[in-house]
């Protein structure tokens, strides 16, 4: 009987999916490199959360044949080092994307009636200070989309009621209903609200920092649900801080969980969550089923419908 080692959210989620299937899971609470060596080093199948997978790890398991990422992103994983392992990586394309993008919207209007500020001003006990703040409709403004994945697709189509001008920036112009497709420097010089949904890669790291941040408007705002590595942190938060730009939203950190002394804390004009887009009932279950699906199908001697390698071994 085949080992797989899963979150013990995800074994609820799926309803036993793998126990059923006949595999001998064994749940923890997030499968990272200390969770993994103490359970079962004969582990065959591994469903990830975000959690780094050292290049080292793998000559410490050497039955694994995949590691099933819960979610779309795998950078903290080298897909091209597993092959060459022969592990399988799989993700799950499009589970979270509802989620993740009716986030983004929420966070844009958040960011456009101040809704961060006004609400803190009321806690504090300052009513008559928060009825001062006036926010602005977000019809009528420009929408910047970087990343035209299916995130960033379900964003658009969310945003073609809300009467705005939609840009799009994707190295791969997918045939689009909702939207026009630019350069990145034409849609942050002319966006009011730019929203980040491109894969964390070498060519994406810091693909948003001093320079990018001083082509958008002063009245612009940043929202980034996509990874940490694509905003160079410094640079966003001295732009905040000289009111460069106007605010942000944040799901995503270069260091996670975000640490207690960040700049970010302090900001008015920051509205912060810690890496939370997808967390929805609807979305859980999604990856989960789509992750434990992976497992079954490489450990069966399958190709995975969603792979991102191809073991070399």
């Amino acid at each position: 009987m085949q080992k797989v080692i899963i979150p013990e959210v995800a074994d609820k989620q799926t309803n036993q999916y793998l126990t059923k299937k006949g595999y001998d899971v064994l749940t923890v609470a997030n499968p990272d490199e200390a969770a993994i060596l103490a359970t079962a080093p004969d582990v065959a199948g591994i469903m990830m959360f975000v959690s780094p997978f050292p290049n080292d790890l793998y000559d410490k398991l050497p039955n694994l044949k995949v590691l099933a990422r819960y979610g779309v992103g795998y950078d903290s994983i080298d897909v091209d080092y597993a092959a060459k392992k022969g592990v399988w990586v799989t993700n799950t394309p499009g589970a979270n994307s509802t989620s993740v993008a009716e986030n983004a919207v929420t966070d844009m209007m958040l960011l456009a009636k101040r809704s961060f500020e006004v609400s803190t001003l009321m806690r504090q006990g300052k009513q008559n200070a928060a009825k001062q703040i006036f926010g602005h409709e977000l019809a009528g403004s420009t929408i910047g989309i970087v990343g035209y994945g299916h995130i960033g697709q379900a964003v658009a189509k969310m945003l073609s009621g809300f009467g705005v001008k939609t840009l799009i920036y994707n190295r791969t112009k997918r045939p689009t209903a909702y939207g026009e497709y630019v350069d990145l420097e034409t849609l942050l010089k002319q966006s009011d609200y730019v929203t980040l949904h491109i894969a964390a890669t070498k060519q994406t790291e810091h693909m948003i920092g001093k320079k990018e941040l001083s082509m958008m408007k002063p009245s612009a705002s940043l929202v980034n649900l996509a990874r940490g590595s694509v905003v160079d942190e410094q640079a966003l938060i001295a732009a905040l801080n000289s009111h460069q730009i106007a605010s942000a939203a944040l799901d995503v950190f270069e260091e996670e969980p975000l640490p207690n002394d960040s700049p970010f804390y302090q900001m008015d004009n920051v509205f912060l969550t810690p890496h939370t887009a997808s967390n929805t009932v609807e979305a859980g279950q999604n990856m989960a089923m789509g992750a434990a699906k992976m497992i079954d199908a490489a450990l069966s001697g399958q190709k995975p419908e969603w792979a991102v390698n191809e073991p070399t071994l």
